[in-house]
């Protein structure tokens, strides 16, 4: 998640926030605006300094900082779940903190350069109306488990691409074009479902299934390696043998990637980013044909694409189901994708001004949803200092 962010945890997407603010809070709202926030301070030694109290619905609160150090500064209940943040807030820096609180006791936290955060003096909101639904902070030893699960599925599907790639490179040695174009697509969906979107295997990554976009010669710059060369190679004439070496080279880049696991831990932070990324990946590189060469397969790598958010979700449940009541409308939307996905009989791009044809747009449509509803996932499981 980008970091520098002012926002209503209890709000699914910057939208709720908005509505939340226009529909049902029209006399915090208004009162809001007729009267200027409090300034409250945030600090090691004076966090919350400044507040007092508020009436239940929007609250808002111009927050600064007065350490010497970065903060990050939280509403927070009695019972410790989150309302509303701001991460980072510089020194001397001053930035509005916007909450939907019903009646209750609450108060500031601040966590200084990432120190122990000090909770601020209890604030009292009294008062009919509002009531976002808060967040439970996850740390990153909370996450551990989720990390180790899913970083040993995806060590299992490399395994399995490099039997796979083993296949492919023989075929390719042998000259047998069809086999090998066979031996391709397994490959090729086997990768689709290990969740590589944003660049998340680095350069190695690049390599094995890196585009030609920006590559001074194209599609024939020699620099251009992995999957998509090969594919491109093997739907557009360029004899098997020719593209052995290159086959052989991706068995080296997958075992260099498969090192690379071994000896680092995916990092939590982009665990919990990891499933809405795949979806917008799926939405706006793989189902626009940005990266296909010839074998015309978006509507498998899609599915794919659906298995891999699957399994990041499957890894993150324990900690998600309990702060993030969309997870149900997820899982029928991932099953909703998937069958018309599936409905497709072929898959091609409008060309440039045209409409899609109605399955496209139904396709898109579904994974365009699926990315907003896992929009959420990161906020909610983003680690913080609890």
């Amino acid at each position: 998640m980008p970091r520098g962010k002012i926002r209503a945890l209890a709000a699914a997407v910057a939208a709720v926030t908005a509505l939340a603010a226009c529909s049902g809070h029209r006399d915090s709202a208004a009162s809001s605006r007729a009267k200027p926030p409090p300034t409250v301070q945030a600090s090691r030694s004076h966090c919350g300094a400044g507040w007092s109290g508020a009436q239940a619905g929007i609250v808002r609160l111009d927050v600064r900082n007065t350490d010497v150090n970065a903060a990050e500064v939280y509403i927070a209940d009695a019972e410790g779940k989150l309302y509303g943040e701001i991460d980072p807030l510089g020194p001397g820096a001053t930035a509005t903190l916007t909450a939907d609180l019903a009646a209750g006791d609450y108060h500031l936290r601040c966590s200084v350069n990432d120190g122990d955060p000090v909770n601020g003096p209890t604030v009292r909101v009294t008062g009919a109306g509002g009531g976002g639904t808060g967040v439970r902070p996850v740390t990153s030893a909370d996450l551990v488990p989720a990390v180790i699960a899913y970083q040993k599925w995806v060590r299992g599907r490399l395994t399995m691409l490099q039997s796979q790639t083993d296949v492919l490179a023989r075929r390719l040695g042998s000259g047998d074009r069809a086999g090998a174009q066979a031996a391709w697509r397994t490959a090729d969906h086997t990768w689709h479902t290990m969740g590589g979107a944003y660049g998340a295997f680095g350069a190695t990554g690049e390599a094995i299934d890196g585009d030609a976009h920006g590559l001074p010669k194209g599609v024939i710059d020699p620099a251009w390696t992995g999957l998509l060369r090969i594919e491109y190679g093997l739907w557009h004439g360029e004899s098997t043998t020719s593209l052995s070496a290159l086959g052989n080279r991706l068995r080296t880049d997958l075992g260099r990637l498969a090192g690379e696991l071994a000896s680092t831990q995916f990092q939590p932070v982009d665990v919990v980013k990891r499933a809405h990324e795949i979806s917008e990946d799926t939405l706006q590189e793989t189902l626009t044909g940005n990266h296909d060469y010839g074998a015309h397969v978006q509507l498998d790598e899609a599915l794919a694409e659906l298995d891999g958010t699957t399994q990041v979700l499957a890894s993150l449940r324990p900690l998600l189901a309990p702060r993030y009541a969309g997870l149900a409308q997820v899982d029928a939307l991932i099953t909703k994708s998937a069958k018309d996905i599936r409905a497709q009989r072929g898959w091609q791009a409008p060309a440039q001004g045209a409409a899609p044809s109605a399955g496209h747009a139904l396709v898109d449509s579904d994974i365009a949803q699926l990315a907003e509803l896992l929009a959420p996932v990161p906020t909610r499981l983003e680690p913080r200092v609890a």
